[in-house]
Formats: structure tokens, C-alpha cells, sequence
């Protein structure tokens, strides 16, 4: 999703989170990272079928661009399909439903008979397409209408953010205001991408990331603060509050004792609890928020690096780029280049 990046002015001394009692960190990391939604293929499967997606990393050839995390989905416009996970799970999704692979593992869709596997690049025309294809497969029984496609996060610093996800997230719409919003998305979605028009491209791109953030807040009501991951840290208000800070000010000299004094709890609380929910210690998760700032500055401005290295905590240009390259391999520079080209080709698709 564009916009201006996610940088707030001044030093953290201006507002203190502790007297917000739910800062909003999925909009701060939504604000730093770029996302982009597009159909792949739409699909008319009849009974007995069955198709393969590989990992989200092997299909690659098959998308725009070059972006490392990839999270399919699949949404059901007519009829019904299972998906088998390869961990085993194996879950139903009817008309008007939506399921996300947060960790682009390879994974199955079939009806309810028993049907080979057929690999999805077997049944796909040779890339590139000019739109999405309609792929026709199975026999001659019920009939399922499906849109496949993907949400593509540029970002360097998403791990702590997707690993912990569960392997589907079911859109299953109900009767309240939020999942009758989500359901009018899913069916607009399905409807844009077989029927399109003027500005459909647009459009559609721009549904899927509303139901891509939809699908995390309803992820994040339900699962509380107990677990491990981004999303059980945000709900913990000590993690959560140290968080913010670090967030909104990310230039600051901050150690393990000010964030814990900001927050009101010893270092060793602070340092445990954090390392807890996210997996990693304090200091750790603000060197990589500061590369993935700077990230997201390199890739929307025209910022000389010197500024960024400076808005983003480092004592000089030289220390940036050796942060910025130990961790991604290239030089800021050259990362720049390489993600204003990704960007057009994600763009354009």
C-alpha cells in the first residue's frame, strides 16, 4: 500500500505511549512496509479435480517483479473447494470465502472426490499474460469457481511479523460490520477479476489489500495475548507500549533501561517479555525497524543517504551502509535501484 512513510518528526519525548492504552502497530508496520495485490489466474474446476501450488518461492517465474515473501490466497466466488495444507490441516472454503497462506507454503485445492493432482503450472498458459488467465480442469460433475492470486510484500524486516502467522488464515465472513465488510470485498474481488473493466486492475489490487489487513485485524481479535509472534506482542501492553516508542522514534538513542523506564517496568521484565513474545531481544528488533525504515525511505523519496542514515538512528552514512549491506548483501544504493525496478514491474501488473 503507498503513502508517505511511516516517520514521525520531533523525538519520542513529545508523546508518551503509556497514555495510549492500544497503540496501533499493525498501521506502523503497514505504514513501512510496501504491499501490492493482484490476481494470478481465475479458474472454472469441475468435479473430480485436484491441483498443486508449489512454494510461494517456486512460483516466482510465474509473478512480476522480484519480491522474497509472497502470500497466495484463494477465494471462492461460486461453488466450494478444500485446501490441504502440508502440514495436514485440511480446510472447507464456500462461496464468499477467502484463505491466505502467510507463510507461502505448497499446499493443495481439490473438490470432494477423489481426483490425481495436477501441478498448477501444467494447467497454466506460459507466462507472461497481459491479464489474468481463466484455466478451465476436471470432469464433468459440480462446478467451482475460484480467483487465485497473491498479496507481494516488499520489506526486508517481515519475518517476526509473518513466521508466527498461522499456515492458513480462513476469511470466514459473519454477521457483524466488520465481516460484512470483508465479505462485500471478497465478492467484489471475484467480481472484478472475472469481469473486467476500466480500472479493474486497479481496483482489484487494492481489494486485496484491504482484505489482506481486514484478515490480520480479525486475526488479531481473536488470538489475544497469549502465543509468540508480532501479533501476541502487540496485545501485550508492556511489549506493546515499548513498541510504540521505538517506532515512533526510531532515531533515538535507546537502550534496554529507557525503554523499560518509559514503560514503567524493570529491564529484566522488559527484556523478558519482549524477548518472549517476538523472539528476539529489544536492541535487536530496533536495529532491524531501523533498517526497515530506511528501507522504505530508499524505496518512496529521494532522500541522499546521509539524511536517511541520519532519521533512522545511525551516527553516519558509512555505519548505515555497513548495517544496511551485513544484513541484506547489497549496498543501500544498490538496493534502491533494484526496488524502484520491482516496484514498477508490481505496479504494472
Amino acid at each position: 500500500m503507498t503513502g508517505t512513510p511511516g516517520i514521525h518528526a520531533g523525538t519520542s519525548e513529545a508523546r508518551s505511549p503509556t497514555r495510549s492504552p492500544q497503540p496501533d502497530l499493525l498501521s506502523d508496520l503497514l505504514a513501512t512496509v510496501h504491499i501490492s495485490g493482484a490476481v494470478l489466474f481465475r479458474a472454472e474446476f469441475r468435479e473430480p479435480w485436484g491441483i498443486g501450488i508449489p512454494d510461494a518461492r517456486d512460483m516466482a517465474g510465474m509473478l512480476p517483479g522480484c519480491v522474497e515473501n509472497v502470500i497466495p490466497f484463494h477465494v471462492a466466488d461460486e461453488g466450494f473447494f478444500w485446501v490441504d495444507a502440508g502440514d495436514g490441516t485440511r480446510v472447507r472454503i464456500s462461496a464468499g470465502e477467502a484463505i491466505l497462506l502467510p507463510q507461502g507454503s505448497s499446499h493443495r485445492l481439490g473438490g470432494d472426490l477423489e481426483a490425481p493432482t495436477e501441478p498448477v503450472g501444467a494447467i497454466l498458459p506460459h507466462p507472461p499474460w497481459d491479464d489474468a488467465p481463466l484455466v478451465r480442469h476436471g470432469g464433468n460433475g459440480a462446478r467451482a469457481s475460484i480467483v487465485c492470486g497473491f498479496v507481494a510484500c516488499e520489506d526486508l524486516l517481515l519475518d517476526p511479523f509473518l513466521r508466527h502467522l498461522p499456515p492458513l488464515l480462513h476469511a470466514r465472513p459473519g454477521s457483524d460490520p466488520h465481516a460484512r465488510w470483508l465479505e462485500t470485498a471478497i465478492r467484489y474481488t471475484a467480481h472484478e477479476a472475472a469481469r473486467p473493466g476500466p480500472g479493474s486492475r486497479s481496483i482489484v489490487s487494492r481489494l486485496v489489500e484491504l482484505m489482506f489487513v481486514e484478515v490480520l485485524r480479525d486475526h488479531m481479535r481473536s488470538a489475544g495475548d497469549t502465543g509468540v509472534g508480532w501479533l501476541a506482542a502487540s496485545a501485550d501492553p508492556v511489549v506493546a507500549n515499548s513498541l510504540a516508542l521505538i517506532h515512533r522514534a526510531p532515531a533515538d538513542p535507546w537502550t534496554v533501561e529507557t525503554l523499560a523506564r518509559r514503560v514503567g517496568v524493570s529491564r529484566t521484565v522488559l527484556a523478558e517479555r519482549f524477548t518472549r513474545r517476538l523472539g528476539l531481544p529489544p536492541m535487536q528488533y530496533l536495529a532491524r525497524w531501523r533498517l526497515q525504515v530506511a528501507a522504505n525511505l530508499l524505496r518512496r523519496t529521494s532522500e541522499p543517504l546521509k539524511a536517511i542514515a541520519r532519521r533512522t538512528g545511525y551516527e553516519s552514512e558509512a555505519a548505515f551502509g555497513r548495517a544496511f549491506k551485513r544484513h541484506v548483501g547489497v549496498p543501500p544504493a544498490g538496493w534502491r535501484r533494484q526496488a524502484r525496478m520491482d516496484r514498477t514491474g508490481l505496479d504494472s501488473a
